[in-house]
């Protein structure tokens, strides 16, 4: 029962930065997607920071957080940056 709900969260978490991004590239507004996919981006980079210097984060504990949730949003905004792309210039051509 819970890797169904380990699963679930990283399906929402990848899903839901897929269809922002995808909605605002094919809309044309990629200022606002490059500022979500940046977030996401900086997040990664802080928890792996967080990892490397004494501040008192536990390793463990941080490496669940950005491969359970950072890096699914991470790879799911990047996936729908390029759908939205696709999209875009489909309609462009017709």
């Amino acid at each position: 029962m819970a890797e169904a709900v380990v699963l679930s969260g990283m399906s929402l978490c990848a899903l839901i930065p897929f269809f922002a991004m995808a909605i605002l590239m094919h809309k044309g507004k990629s200022g606002q997607a490059l500022t979500i996919i940046s977030v996401i981006g900086a997040a990664l980079v802080i928890l792996y920071f967080g990892i490397k210097t004494p501040i008192g984060l536990d390793p463990v504990q941080v490496i669940s957080l950005a491969l359970l949730f950072a890096l699914p949003a991470f790879l799911g905004a990047s996936a729908g940056g390029l759908v939205g792309i696709w999209m875009r210039r489909r309609d462009e051509r017709k």
